[in-house]
């Protein structure tokens, strides 16, 4: 009698069974809290620039083309016209003008083959009520990125970015 077929289905049942289940769910969370666990230290020390800019600057990969070019004309826009709020006011991945303890991270959403993750504020060691800001995160060539960031009040980061592109505009300089 041959073993060897009955040997593998063994030790290929054996594999499956203790495998877990990725949920779809899980890789975005990781992802977004990667990057947050990366961010609120970085942005909670003193820096020559905005630690929004920072992070396009070193962590560019992770946002969607769109984003990126968005964040960086607004940046760009705002250096030149130091003392004057020509750009986003607050820090666009924190949703906040006050450093916070941490963030963490509540449900997440599949919406039209993008995730939304829900990000919570930790400030005086205590959780938000409601999200300071959604992350908007979707796979592309294989990684995830951001694609946009929500406010759960008043709309989203990528809206917000094109306003102030076309407020810039009118302006005379």
């Amino acid at each position: 009698m041959n073993l060897k077929p009955i040997i593998s289905a063994l030790a290929l049942f054996a594999l499956s069974a203790g495998a877990q289940t990725v949920h779809a769910e899980d890789s975005p969370r990781k992802f977004v809290e990667d990057f947050y666990n990366w961010y609120v230290p970085m942005a909670s020390h003193s820096h020559s620039e905005a630690a929004s800019n920072i992070a396009v600057k070193k962590k560019s990969a992770l946002f969607s083309a769109e984003l990126l070019k968005a964040l960086k004309e607004d940046a760009l826009a705002a250096s030149k016209s130091p003392g004057e709020v020509v750009g986003l006011d607050s820090d666009p991945f924190l949703n906040s003008q006050d450093q916070v303890d941490r963030c963490v991270i509540g449900n997440i959403t599949n919406k039209n083959g993008s995730y939304r993750v829900e990000v919570y504020d930790f400030l005086g060691g205590k959780k938000d009520k409601k999200p300071a800001v959604i992350a908007e995160v979707k796979q592309e060539n294989g990684h995830w990125i951001f694609v946009n960031f929500w406010n759960p009040d008043t709309g989203d980061l990528l809206s917000e970015l094109r306003d102030l592109a076309k407020e810039r505009k009118k302006t005379p300089k």
